[in-house]
């Protein structure tokens, strides 16, 4: 290399003294020594990734270079995702540089396309880059983050995203507002791409529209398609499950309520089932796959399990002794139905509709036959629920239940509003009273911190929990709650509140309240 450099030098003086015309110009003074080229070839262009959410992926490709260089051949890497990182160093062996990647922990969810631009420079500081050397290597990684599907998520309502969030990225996305004003939207359920809601009057109140159920496309906030169910006295908000949207609706107070079901991806119409219910607010129903069920009953007490592929009630059962009338979901784990009566927290078999164990709860307290929330499951073996009738602005106790003991381990001194969330063994609730966010251990009940959220207004939202962050609201403000630094801060807010929902494509949603109802969406990645 050294004597080509210099055989190229020689030419260029010759060069030049040819041009001067002079023979006593002394010796010729060599020019720039060009950076060689070292050319690069990557062992594959791209790579196609898919982890579940919180899951991770390794992967990578080698470089290897031809030609050669007196001077240091020092790898540099430019990633510019933000879902994965370098794991570790490039490593050289010869002319050949391995470059290992990894996912960062809780990636943010959704199908994402960056590049990492590879090149050899002379420095670490790559102020020269050699000719030849500069690749780039595509990463298409898809993050599958599940559904917001039902009530708090999914079947045992735990209200945890397993993403981590950074707060600066934060920015509003696109808003819609019902064009009857006097209406309320219900809690939203999501999928990739698509945004449900139901919107319709709010119990008895004066209404000009009628009911109906609607999709938007997520990152725009286009209407894909809306179904008019007509005029609907009380209706819930949607659920999703196996490509099917079902929803709860009462005309008028009778044995025969209309429960809904809907193709996803066109918004037709596919069954109605029946079930019995009065004057109540329904809370979303719970599906799984093609099982849907409905706590109702025209005295309460009653859970409807149905098939809604086939558009058929496969069991219903009528619980005798509690006063709970609606509002409730339930929640499923794979082989049971988990309902709170009031007089005890029922576990009952999915397949036959037959109470296999309850748990008594002697300080149920009738007031309200409303109970506007649902039990929660940690799938080790504990259930998490408000005791007593529950309006969902108002305030209970949390009773923590074991099924395999089939007893009370704790209860709450303080009580709690609207939906707690619960990660990581740990309960995330709002007080009223206090105008606080507090983390409650799930195991003991005891309170490990709480947060002061501003002003004095009504918290109306359901408490999201995401790996760093917890989100609650008012009617008006959404706060964002670091929960993983000691003085656990508000790092992002925004001038919307009502219920709350996350995206597998990371938007947060919110609903406004009655008499301000707007459907706004936040981009949070």
């Amino acid at each position: 290399m050294k004597v080509a450099a210099w055989m190229a030098s020689i030419s260029g003086a010759v060069f030049l003294t040819s041009c001067g015309g002079g023979d006593d110009s002394g010796p010729p003074v060599a020019g720039p020594v060009p950076v060689p080229t070292l050319a690069v070839t990557l062992s594959e262009n791209s790579a196609d990734i898919s982890i579940p959410e919180a899951g991770k992926a390794e992967f990578g490709f080698e470089a290897t270079y031809t030609g050669s260089s007196s001077d240091n051949v020092i790898a540099d890497i430019a990633i510019g995702g933000q879902r994965y990182a370098l794991k570790g160093a490039p490593t050289s062996s010869g002319k050949t540089f391995t470059v290992n990647l990894e996912t960062v922990p809780f990636p943010a969810g959704g199908l994402s396309s960056s590049e990492i631009v590879f090149r050899l420079c002379k420095t670490a500081a790559c102020d020269t880059v050699y000719p030849g050397s500069t690749k780039r290597f595509t990463v298409n990684l898809d993050v599958v983050v599940r559904d917001w599907g039902t009530f708090q998520r999914d079947i045992a309502h735990t209200g945890y995203v397993p993403v981590r969030l950074d707060p600066a990225r934060f920015d509003k996305a696109w808003e819609w507002t019902d064009s009857f004003t006097a209406g309320r939207i219900r809690p939203p359920a999501a999928s990739r791409g698509k945004v449900l809601i139901v919107t319709a009057r709010d119990g008895g109140m004066a209404y000009a529209g009628t009911a109906r159920l609607k999709a938007f496309e997520t990152p725009s906030g286009s209407e894909i398609w809306s179904y008019d169910m007509g005029d609907q006295f009380h209706a819930s908000g949607p659920s999703i499950s196996n490509e099917l949207v079902h929803v709860s609706s009462m005309v008028t107070s009778s044995s025969s309520n209309p429960q809904w079901v809907f193709n996803l991806a066109s918004g037709t119409f596919k069954n109605q089932m029946e079930f019995a219910a009065q004057w109540t607010n329904f809370n979303q129903p719970v599906a799984d796959g093609d099982d849907v069920y409905v706590a109702a009953g025209y005295y309460g007490s009653v859970i409807y399990g149905y098939d809604a592929g086939a558009g058929t009630q496969k069991w219903v059962t009528d619980r005798t002794g509690g006063a709970v009338w609606g509002g409730q979901s339930i929640a499923l784990d794979d082989d049971h139905a988990y309902y709170y009566s009031g007089a005890a927290l029922d576990q009952v078999d999915r397949a036959t509709g037959k109470i296999v164990k309850s748990i008594a709860d002697p300080e149920y307290v009738t007031t309200t036959y409303d109970y506007q929330t649902g039990p929660v499951l940690d799938g080790k073996g504990s259930v998490f629920l408000f005791s007593g009738d529950k309006s969902f602005e108002g305030g209970n106790k949390i009773v923590a239940m074991s099924l395999g003991q089939g007893s009370i381990k704790w209860r709450s001194s303080a009580q709690y509003s609207t939906a707690f969330a619960l990660a990581d063994d740990t309960i995330f609730a709002v007080r009223q009273d206090a105008h606080v966010l507090s983390a409650i251990d799930a195991e003991n009940g005891e309170v490990l911190w709480s947060a002061p959220l501003p002003g004095s207004d009504t918290l109306l939202g359901n408490v999201i929990a995401t790996e760093n962050l917890i989100f609650v609201s008012s009617g008006s403000q959404t706060w964002a709650i670091d929960r993983k630094k000691q003085d656990h801060a508000i790092v992002w807010e925004a001038p919307t509140g009502g219920r709350l929902a996350i995206t597998p494509d990371n938007y947060l949603l919110t609903t406004g309240q009655r008499g301000a109802s707007r459907l706004t969406a936040y981009k949070l990645f």
